[in-house]
């Protein structure tokens, strides 16, 4: 299993909380998602999140699914709009061989300038 951390940054003290894990078992064509109940409830006590911006709502629910959940497939590109030669430039940038939706949130780390979900590999 590969695992990735949705995170909230908090651009006030550059602070980031841990909203939950994307895990991939590529092996049978799985995403899992769990939120993480203690991380959350620290933010939403320091009053740095709201309940409002969580893409689930069970804490103690493993969702599952064969596509990437929407929070993530957001923070791709659109690659069936490219032409090949911009998904090669795409992909050399990137240093990768082939397009891998879990692979591009990891190196992109899934930034968008609409909000503050980052995702990372936990180091």
């Amino acid at each position: 299993m590969e695992y990735l951390y949705l995170k909230w940054l908090d651009y006030k003290t550059n602070k980031k909380y841990l909203i939950g894990a994307l895990c991939r078992d590529k092996e049978k064509g799985k995403y899992y998602f769990k939120l993480s109940k203690a991380h959350i409830e620290k933010a939403l006590k320091e009053k740095v999140i709201s309940k409002a911006i969580l893409p689930f709502s069970d804490y103690d629910k493993i969702y599952e699914s064969s596509e990437i959940f929407a929070i993530f497939k957001i923070r791709l590109p659109k690659i069936e709009n490219y032409t090949e030669e911009e998904l090669r430039d795409l992909l050399e940038d990137l240093e990768m061989d082939e397009y891998d939706e879990f692979e591009y949130l990891r190196k992109t780390k899934g930034i968008l300038m609409t909000d503050k979900f980052i995702v990372e590999e936990e180091k």
